[in-house]
């Protein structure tokens, strides 16, 4: 069975900001098909991007016929003329959320925009602070230590000392000197360029309804205002979209439960008890499949011995499905059914779809000639959708069906793209079993990825370039797909939730 059709469908923002090749693509390099609004858009930097990004999508976008009717055309049609207007004096911060706004009408996460911070600082004569102009405290962390243990049991339980970004830094938080209710998190050891001891990351005020806002400085310096809030007992500060702050002065009486609760970046199989095997999965990036076989080969004896498996797919933001095929056979226990795509044939699409199959070429030989069939097909029939593969059904029959595992539980929430195809894939096995609080992201129906840079060189613009062919009758966009057990809404430890269930199992 064929296994390219989601590559490079992970996460948008990881992508944008990790250089895969079919992203380095200036707009200098491919069709710019900007030129048309060049003469309405009046050397106009926003306006060339704004309509840069209307027209890529236009082109190329393989949601475009299914998403964009004669009953939803006004719409958007009323929808771009109104941000047009808007992104002609808009800053590029303003800019990025106008052009986010316009790609929320096609409800599907496989669209999207990020801001590229270099071009975008060069653009704007913009520079970054210095040293001397980023707000600083005089804390160290021996006086952050020395101020948490005279507090004692009148410290709040935003005081403490946290990491963020797996240690990238390591931030005090006290009270903020005669500012009732305002906390200031102070870096006390960063890995990061641009920043030193001292340096105020964020700003806290605790609000009325419990809740905390921050005022946010990211990596860049930019300020963003966001709200946060404290889980598990206070031993996680939990920041919308920066991102989770685990709690490390005062000690956390139980770190693994921090661990079992919140989804981790890194890739890890261990054991939870004699009969049930871990293996936590953040994504299906393609660069994730040479660790993963590796993992697999060095537990091969556990494997082969262990009655239960969780798989954790919590938050995975898919990658590629050829590198979960070594969790196949673990799983199989009857013929695999899995439904082809359709590729829209365009010269953008060609042109991105080639920079992958080159940077697979040497990881991977047997995908990247996959691709190539793909890409001549479509080079052959440009304006059209042409079959991803030789097939619309395939089906994948494996010679054995393992002992062990015996049972499987995957944790779903909010798994997309390829974590989803793998989804479709593992719960015709009868060993698999669903668990989740929520439903998988529902990204899938519109998949394989390619972007590339605005005419500015300000922002990365995504789109997929694949339908589904189980359109329109089995979408699984945008609900996604259900778990066959629903985990409660406040239970903390999901791994453990799911551990108890399996272990219950009789045989």
């Amino acid at each position: 069975m064929a296994r390219y059709r989601s590559i490079a469908t992970a996460m948008l923002a990881f992508l944008a900001f990790n250089g895969n090749a079919a992203f380095a693509q200036s707009s200098a390099q491919l069709p710019s098909s900007s030129e048309q609004g060049k003469s309405t858009a009046e050397g106009n930097p926003n306006l060339l991007d704004f309509d840069f990004v209307v027209e890529k999508l236009r082109r190329n976008y393989a949601g475009w016929d299914t998403k964009v009717t004669d009953k939803t055309r006004p719409a958007l049609d009323k929808l771009t003329a109104r941000l047009r207007i808007a992104a002609k004096e808009a800053t590029p911060q303003e800019l990025t959320a106008i052009l986010r706004e316009w790609l929320t009408f096609f409800d599907d996460g496989h669209v999207g925009v990020a801001p590229v911070s270099a071009p975008a600082s060069a653009l704007t004569g913009a520079t970054p602070p210095s040293s001397a102009h980023i707000p600083s405290r005089a804390w160290t962390e021996a006086s952050v230590r020395a101020a948490l243990d005279a507090r004692g049991a009148a410290r709040d339980p935003l005081e403490g000392i946290w990491q963020i970004d797996d240690g990238r830094y390591r931030i005090g938080i006290l009270r903020t000197p005669g500012r009732t209710g305002v906390f200031s998190a102070v870096i006390l050891t960063t890995k990061a360029d641009g920043w030193n001891i001292g340096h105020i990351k964020a700003e806290l005020t605790r609000k009325a309804d419990g809740g905390v806002e921050m005022l946010y400085r990211a990596g860049d310096h930019t300020e963003h205002k966001t709200r946060a809030n404290l889980l598990l007992e206070g031993t996680v500060l939990s920041v919308t979209d920066w991102g989770n702050w685990v709690r490390e002065v005062p000690a956390i009486a139980d770190p693994a439960l921090v661990e079992r609760a919140l989804p981790s970046d890194a890739m890890f199989m261990k054991p939870l008890s004699p009969s049930t095997l871990w293996l936590r999965i953040p994504d299906f990036d393609d660069s994730r499949a040479n660790p993963l076989r590796n993992i697999l080969a060095a537990n091969a004896a556990l494997l082969a011995s262990t009655p239960n498996l969780v798989i954790d797919l919590r938050n995975n933001g898919g990658g590629a499905d050829f590198v979960y095929a070594p969790l196949t056979p673990l799983l199989y226990s009857r013929p695999i059914y899995s439904v082809g795509v359709e590729m829209r044939a365009t010269e953008d699409n060609v042109t991105l779809r080639k920079a992958i199959a080159e940077e697979l070429r040497t990881e991977t030989p047997e995908v990247a000639k996959e691709l190539d069939r793909q890409i001549a097909r479509m080079t052959a029939a440009l304006g059209t959708f042409v079959p991803g593969g030789d097939q619309t059904v395939y089906v994948e029959r494996l010679n054995t069906v393992l002992p062990f595992p015996k049972r499987v539980a995957v944790l779903i929430d909010n798994a997309a793209s390829t974590g989803e195809q793998f989804l479709l894939e593992a719960r015709q096995s009868r060993k698999v079993t669903l668990f989740g609080k929520e439903n998988s992201a529902g990204t899938l129906d519109f998949a394989n990825v390619v972007g590339m840079q605005t005419p500015s060189g300000r922002f990365q613009v995504f789109w997929a370039t694949s339908r589904s062919m189980r359109l329109p009758s089995d979408p699984v966009d945008p609900d996604g797909i259900a778990p066959d057990i629903r985990i409660p809404a406040d239970e903390a430890d999901p791994v453990t939730f799911a551990q108890r269930w399996l272990e219950r199992q009789a045989d």
